[in-house]
């Protein structure tokens, strides 16, 4: 039996990367999968296949994460579907490298959208059923960034640096409904990671030893650390920030 067997989870940001690693992990664990995307609706209906090749239970919803309606649809969706939600995976994101000066007020209100009111609305539209159950686990990913700064992710790192501080405060909150917030700072190769380092490159003056840091991390080497914190092994663990660097 999966450690996440019987259980019910939601993963954002689930078509590729990252949240597609988290999701089949999680699948193998036995847990029930709703995959969420909100662009590549072909790339998110194939990760929804494949979690149906290693358990016949999933659902492959598109949302955006930063709209508020689109996701009391999705909770709606999943709470009917299976009547629970035990895990809440805050994945979504964005990543346009720019220098600090190049960053537009539209881009800086997108980025903060996606990652900070995404995270919001997702915690937020999950909590009443994950307080009626008694138990939930909400897992959010911030940044390197965030934790040590970086070139060129001004926006980004300043959103993942306001997940941690949303984390370690709904923890607090959360505590009495036996409900552990986490987050992770997972270094891995992505479209994001290819993204930066592309972006790096081409600013050699800018950045003199640019980081390789992931690039040679495929996601599913990141998996594990949200199984844990998805899994009963975590029961006692809240308002963490795991770095995996």
């Amino acid at each position: 039996m999966g450690r996440l067997e019987g259980q019910v989870a939601i993963v954002t940001g689930g078509s590729r990367g990252i949240g597609r690693a988290v999701a089949l992990a999680f699948a193998c664990e036995g847990a029930s999968i709703s995959v969420v995307g909100a662009q590549d609706q072909t790339a998110l209906r194939g990760v929804g296949k494949e979690i149906c090749s290693l358990k016949d239970d999933a659902l492959a919803v598109m949302a955006d994460v930063s709209q508020r309606a689109e996701i009391d649809r999705l909770v709606d969706q999943v709470a009917q579907r299976w009547g629970r939600i035990d895990v809440l995976v805050n994945n979504a994101g964005i990543l346009r490298p720019a220098l600090l000066e190049d960053i537009s007020g539209e881009q800086w209100d997108e980025t903060m959208a996606v990652h900070l009111r995404g995270t919001f609305n997702c915690a937020q539209a999950v909590l009443p059923i994950m307080k009626r159950q008694g138990k939930g686990k909400i897992i959010s990913v911030t940044a390197p960034s965030a934790l040590r700064g970086s070139y060129g992710v001004t926006d980004y790192a300043a959103a993942k640096g306001g997940i941690i501080a949303f984390t370690r405060n709904a923890a607090n909150e959360l505590k009495p409904f036996n409900s552990q917030v986490n987050c992770i700072s997972p270094v891995a190769r992505t479209r994001m990671t290819d993204a930066l380092l592309d972006f790096r490159r081409r600013h050699p003056e800018r950045f003199t030893t640019p980081s390789s840091q992931g690039e040679d991390v495929p996601p599913e080497a990141v998996a594990p650390a949200f199984v844990f914190f998805a899994c009963s092994d975590s029961h006692h663990i809240t308002g963490q920030v795991l770095a995996l660097s």
